[in-house]
């Protein structure tokens, strides 16, 4: 520790001294290695569909059996996390939605779609036929030209109708009961899809619970799904949300600065710093759900937070040189963002003793990401605000046309 006029402040050395330029590799490498492990990032059941079951039973449960089990019948991709509580032990199995039921939702959607484009068709029809019948004009291209699109719908929704009754009987394990309505009325075609379908989820449920029912008689069990039109409907609102925040954060960042660099190097020290998240996240295995998409907007407030005060320390001050402002900015900015850290480890490490996901995901995405944001801000945007102040961009354009 040293103490000076300003106050008490940790004894770090001046990064800035020498060849700061060096710093930015560090940064830049996280950030590629990032972005490659970016795509392998798993998202929880809450943004792609699936079902958690609970299991509480006095039995011991073993984990790698539940998977062998599952893994059996097919499920191959299924979580499973085991801990005590002093009533009991405790499953928790998180199983992403089935293949086949994505792809019964697709062609369903499909339907949907050919029953509109037929209502309208049908619509269509009686117009020409009553103007037909009501002027005497010939109308009959137009009426068959329409009549045989309705009938090229009609031969779809068939086909469609068609692959979801295999796909729901092979999900039921037996022909279905529910009958196929004659004619080819498309709306009927819909329904009766729809009925099979519904009876097939609920087989599948049914047989999974009994499966592992069989495996731990003695045990209570708790089924939550969330489909994925509701998943689908989530993704749309998180990225809604993350670009109405990114664009007003922009926004702001260059009212405040009035000036192109200062403002570009806050918004990519908070950018990095996300990317930086994300990339733990996928490294460590921690899905992105709603828990951690709203911990990752905490951290890209954070990061704006210590940007701007590290951006408004050296280029709005003029005490010192840049070097000194930049310096100054650090030592506050890293005892800041350490305290913080150390509130959210302490979630994180209750979040695994309690065996609570949200406190662990929350916690654990809130350190990465703002490890990151040291890394970020003290050795990326740091380097960027001091080249133009020290007007080494000038100099890298020139070097550029030379």
């Amino acid at each position: 520790m040293i103490i000076d006029k300003k106050g008490v402040y940790l004894k770090l050395p001046n990064i800035y001294e020498g060849n700061y330029s060096l710093l930015i590799i560090f940064p830049l490498i996280l950030i590629v290695l990032s972005l490659f492990m970016i795509p392998n990032l798993k998202y929880g059941i809450e943004l792609q569909g699936g079902m958690l079951i609970t299991i509480q039973t006095q039995d011991q449960i073993n984990a790698q059996q539940i998977k062998s089990l599952l893994s059996q019948s097919g499920i191959s991709d299924a979580e499973v996390r085991t801990f005590q509580t002093p009533n009991a032990n405790v499953a928790e199995i998180e199983i992403s939605t089935d293949r086949r039921i994505l792809d019964v939702d697709e062609k369903l959607a499909e339907m949907e779609s050919i029953s509109k484009q037929a209502s309208d068709i049908e619509s269509e029809l009686a117009r020409l036929r009553s103007e037909q019948q009501a002027t005497g004009k010939n109308l009959s291209s137009q009426i068959s030209s329409d009549e045989a699109k309705l009938s090229s719908l009609s031969t779809r929704a068939r086909q469609l109708q068609s692959e979801i009754f295999k796909i729901s009987e092979e999900m039921i394990g037996k022909k279905a009961t529910t009958q196929e309505e004659q004619g080819n009325e498309i709306s009927k075609i819909m329904k009766a899809s729809n009925s099979v379908f519904s009876e097939a989820k609920v087989a599948y449920k049914e047989r999974l619970i009994s499966l592992l029912s069989a495996s731990l008689p003695n045990s209570d069990m708790k089924l939550e799904e969330v489909s994925p039109a509701l998943s689908r409907l989530f993704v749309n609102k998180v990225l809604n949300i993350a670009l109405i925040s990114a664009i007003l954060a922009i926004v702001v960042v260059f009212l405040i600065f009035r000036n192109f660099v200062p403002s570009f190097a806050v918004i990519v020290g908070a950018t990095s710093d996300i990317i930086m998240a994300l990339g733990a996240m996928a490294f460590f295995g921690i899905p992105l759900t709603l828990a951690s998409f709203v911990t990752l907007m905490t951290l890209a407030a954070l990061s704006l937070d210590t940007d701007m005060m590290l951006t408004i320390k050296t280029v709005k001050r003029k005490e010192g040189t840049p070097r000194e402002r930049a310096y100054d900015a650090f030592r506050t900015g890293f005892a800041m963002t350490t305290t913080v850290i150390v509130a959210f480890a302490i979630l994180m490490f209750l979040g695994m003793y309690t065996h609570i996901p949200t406190y662990y995901q929350i916690g654990a995405v809130a350190v990465a990401g703002l490890i990151g944001d040291l890394i970020a801000t003290w050795c990326l945007n740091s380097v960027l605000v001091l080249w133009y102040l020290e007007g080494k961009y000038g100099n890298l354009i020139r070097m550029v046309k030379r």
